[in-house]
């Protein structure tokens, strides 16, 4: 069965980030592994309208035109918004902490049936166990990592 990933809007944008921070690289290197395996087949990326509202808010003209290219790209699964998606991420919202935009892209991630929700954002990241287990409670198989996390649990 091939695995299904929601990038986050800021996954997308990495490899435009500052790439002097370790981490950003780190990130960055994930992320084109990540897209790699994407156009090979192996894995299926899943985006929203979330994501792509998301890019709108991108300053940098480039930096936007870019991201929403890898995104047209690698995103074979477009989960539309719908009151599912709303429902389900105003819980994500009040129980697990969330701002609503990224309440958002997890709930879309559970609804568009996604195993992996993959960001860079660490208020998300600090949440995961909340977003789990919400998730499972409400018959979802969604697991939260930074994009570095998922590789490295992938290769064991």
């Amino acid at each position: 069965m091939v695995e299904r990933i929601y990038l986050d809007t800021n996954v997308h944008c990495r490899p435009f980030d500052d790439q002097n921070d370790m981490r950003i690289q780190a990130e960055s290197n994930a992320f084109i592994e990540i897209a790699d395996a994407a156009l090979r087949d192996i894995i299926v990326i899943a985006s929203s309208d979330y994501v792509k509202f998301r890019f709108e808010k991108i300053m940098d003209q480039l930096k936007r035109k870019d991201a929403r290219s890898f995104e047209r790209t690698l995103a074979s699964v477009n989960i539309a918004s719908n009151r599912r998606v709303i429902a389900l991420a105003k819980r994500f919202s009040t129980e697990c902490d969330l701002n609503p935009l990224d309440a958002l892209h997890v709930s879309s991630a559970c609804i568009g049936k996604v195993d992996w929700f993959l960001t860079c954002d660490d208020e998300i990241l600090q949440n995961y166990r909340c977003i789990e287990e919400l998730a499972a409670e409400k018959g979802y198989k969604l697991k939260v990592r930074n994009p570095v996390n998922y590789l490295k649990k992938k290769r064991r």
